[in-house]
C-alpha cells in the first residue's frame, strides 16, 4: 500500500494538479475574486431612509490600560453630532492597572459611564456583560484609539429605518507617515471588497473600530472569541438580516509603527480566523447563496493561504526538471527575496519590497495563529499594540 501511494505521489500529473490548484486558489482569492466582484450586479438600493426621529444609541468601548487615549476618545464621542438625549457611552475597563478608570471617572458628562472589572476576561467577555446594561436601540462598537468623524453616528444610524438591515459597518481610515508597514494598500483592497460585497449581499463580519447593530440582534458570543467583530457581524447575517458597509461613516486610526509591533495582534487575529470557521460554519453552507461564496473566496481561502504557499513551493520543487517550473520557482524565490529586502528596509516605503514583506508577514501570522488555535494557547485577553 505504501509503495502504491509513493508511486502515485511521484506521478507528474499529481504534482501538476497540486501546484496549479494551490497556486490558483491564491491567485483567485487575491486577484480574480476582486475582479469578478466588479462584474456582479448590485442589489437595487434606494439609499438610506431618513428617519423622522433618531434611534437611541449606546456606544460601547472595551479598554485595557488606555490612559494615553481614553480622555481624547471620550471627548471625541461627546462632540459627535447626535441628539444629546439619545446618546449613551459605556466604557468597559477590562482589569486596567493604569489611570484609565480614574480618567473615565473624571468625565462629568452624565452620558459617560464606567463599568470597571477587576479580573481580565478579554473584550468579548466585557461586551457580554455590558450589553444587558445598555439602554440604546442601537449598539455601536469601537476601540479606544479610533476617532469618529463628527457625523459618524448619524451615518450609521440612518440605515436602521430599513428593518431588513441588522448591522452597519463604517469605514476605517488608516494614517501615519512614520509607520514602517505597508498596510495601507492592503487595507484599500479590503475596503473595496467590503463595499462590493455589501452592495451585492452583505459584509463579511464588521470592523471593530466602527460598527453598529440592533440591540435586538445581539447574538452573544463565547467569552473566548478572538475576533469578536467578525463573529458578531456574521451571526447577525445568519439571522437573515443584512450587514451593510457605509463608506461615509468614518473612523480614523493610526497605522502601527512597525510590522513587528503588529505581529502579536496579527497572530491573535490569525487564531481567531480559524476559530471563526467553527463559530460561523453555517455561513459556509452553499445554500447561503452569495454570502457563502464571498466567505469562501474572501476569507477562507486567504486563511489557508500559508498552507497553499508551502504546497505550491514543494510541488514546484518536485516539478523542477520541467523548464517552465524552473522559471516559476525562480519567480517564487524572487518574491520571497523581495520580502526579505523589505524586512531589511523597514521604514522606507518602496512598494516593490514592502508589499511582498507585508504579504509574507500576514501569512506567517496566520500560520502561527493556526498553531495557537489548535493547541489552545491563544487567549481572548489582549495586549495593547504600539501605535
Amino acid at each position: 500500500m505504501a509503495t502504491q501511494i509513493l508511486r502515485f505521489a511521484q506521478n507528474d500529473n499529481f504534482w501538476l494538479t497540486t501546484f496549479f490548484v494551490s497556486a490558483g486558489l491564491i491567485v483567485y482569492s487575491y486577484a480574480i475574486y476582486p475582479l469578478l466582484l466588479a462584474l456582479v450586479p448590485s442589489r437595487r438600493h434606494e439609499g438610506p431612509v431618513e428617519s423622522s426621529e433618531w434611534p437611541s444609541v449606546t456606544v460601547l468601548v472595551s479598554v485595557y490600560n488606555e490612559e494615553k487615549h481614553i480622555t481624547e476618545r471620550i471627548e471625541n464621542l461627546l462632540m459627535l453630532d447626535y441628539p444629546r438625549d439619545k446618546l449613551e457611552i459605556i466604557i468597559g475597563s477590562d482589569g486596567s492597572t493604569d489611570r484609565t478608570n480614574e480618567l473615565v471617572r473624571n468625565s462629568t458628562d452624565p452620558r459617560v459611564k464606567l463599568r470597571a472589572f477587576d479580573q481580565r476576561s478579554g473584550k468579548p467577555g466585557v461586551l457580554n456583560r455590558l450589553v444587558p446594561q445598555t439602554r440604546g436601540e442601537l449598539l455601536v462598537f469601537s476601540d479606544a484609539n479610533a476617532m469618529f468623524a463628527p457625523d459618524a453616528l448619524q451615518k450609521l444610524a440612518r440605515h436602521f429605518a430599513d428593518r431588513k438591515i441588522g448591522g452597519v459597518c463604517g469605514r476605517l481610515v488608516l494614517h501615519g507617515e512614520n509607520s514602517e508597514t505597508d498596510e495601507g494598500p492592503y487595507w484599500k483592497l479590503e475596503t473595496y471588497l467590503k463595499a462590493r460585497e455589501s452592495a451585492v449581499d452583505s459584509c463579511l463580519g464588521a470592523n471593530g473600530a466602527i460598527y453598529a447593530i440592533r440591540k435586538s440582534c445581539w447574538p452573544g458570543i463565547p467569552d473566548n472569541t478572538f475576533v469578536d467583530d467578525f463573529v458578531i457581524g456574521m451571526r447577525v447575517r445568519e439571522q437573515g438580516l443584512r450587514v451593510i458597509y457605509d463608506t461615509e461613516a468614518v473612523a480614523v486610526e493610526e497605522l502601527p509603527r512597525s510590522v513587528g509591533h503588529e505581529m502579536t495582534r496579527r497572530i491573535r487575529i490569525g487564531a481567531g480566523d480559524f476559530q471563526a470557521l467553527v463559530l460561523c460554519w453555517r455561513s459556509l453552507l452553499p445554500w447561503r447563496g452569495f454570502h457563502s461564496i464571498a466567505f469562501w473566496s474572501h476569507k477562507v481561502l486567504r486563511w489557508i493561504a500559508p498552507f497553499l504557499m508551502i504546497i505550491a513551493l514543494i510541488s514546484n520543487l518536485v516539478l523542477l526538471p520541467h523548464p517552465v517550473f524552473a522559471v516559476l520557482l525562480a519567480l517564487q524565490l524572487a518574491f520571497y527575496l523581495l520580502a526579505i529586502i523589505g524586512a531589511v528596509m523597514q521604514g522606507r516605503k518602496i512598494v516593490l519590497f514592502s508589499a511582498p514583506h507585508y504579504f509574507v508577514v500576514i501569512n506567517l501570522a496566520l500560520l502561527f495563529g493556526f498553531f495557537r488555535f489548535i493547541t489552545g494557547t491563544q487567549q481572548a485577553a489582549w495586549k495593547r499594540t504600539a501605535r
